[in-house]
């Protein structure tokens, strides 16, 4: 069967409603979870025994349930709606692994900065605000970046609560025009543009930071 891309534009205004719900789906969740994630990470960098294992249980927790799960129990069980279940779905699935990357990020600062900082009368959270955290996020940049890009494959799981985002939309195309290559690969085209882009915005602060 011949290709016919016509379709495409047929559908323009859907398929854009759908890309700038995937958009506004990402942007929040991965501010959300970088929020929640360093956090985390934070709690988890200080010296209290019981902060640090139920951070990990945190993490643990959260990274071994699939992000689908989590939207589920929110949907069905806990009763929120559609778009308040995806985005916190995305979010704190997301933040578990935001803050592992962070937590590393931590391991990877010399201690003895941060002991002579607070030797110099600085409390523990300007050690955290202005001599780790800086540091921290330098290191950390290229892991956080893949985590972005999670963010934004991930949002396309909250059409099964029937979030009309860029996919939904797409598999929509096929089931009304049976042109489904057509329809995904424009979806496809759209959230490898989106990728590229945090990528791309990611490397520029990084080099900014390196030349900071």
């Amino acid at each position: 069967m011949a290709l016919n891309w016509e379709v495409v534009w047929e559908y323009r205004a859907a398929l854009a409603d759908g890309l700038k719900l995937t958009l506004d789906l990402s942007a929040w969740s991965l501010v959300g979870s970088l929020a929640l994630g360093t956090l985390v990470g934070c709690l988890g960098a200080l010296p209290g025994y019981f902060t640090r294992r139920l951070v990990a249980a945190y993490v643990e927790l959260l990274r071994n349930l699939p992000v689908v799960v989590k939207l589920f129990f929110l949907y069905f069980a806990v009763g929120l709606d559609a778009m308040a279940a995806g985005y916190l779905a995305l979010i704190t699935h997301q933040s578990a692994y935001v803050a592992d990357v962070i937590a590393s990020g931590f391991r990877s600062v010399p201690r003895e900065q941060s002991e002579a900082a607070l030797v110099l009368g600085h409390s523990r959270f300007q050690v955290f605000r202005h001599v780790l955290l800086p540091q921290v996020f330098r290191l950390v940049l290229p892991p956080l970046t893949n985590q972005f890009i999670e963010v934004v494959k991930n949002s396309a799981i909250v059409m099964l609560v029937g979030v009309q985002e860029l996919t939904f939309q797409a598999q929509n195309i096929e089931s009304e025009t049976f042109r489904g290559f057509e329809a995904a690969s424009v979806a496809t085209a759209c959230y490898v543009l989106i990728a590229l882009a945090i990528a791309g915005g990611m490397a520029l602060l990084q080099r900014r930071l390196r030349l900071a």
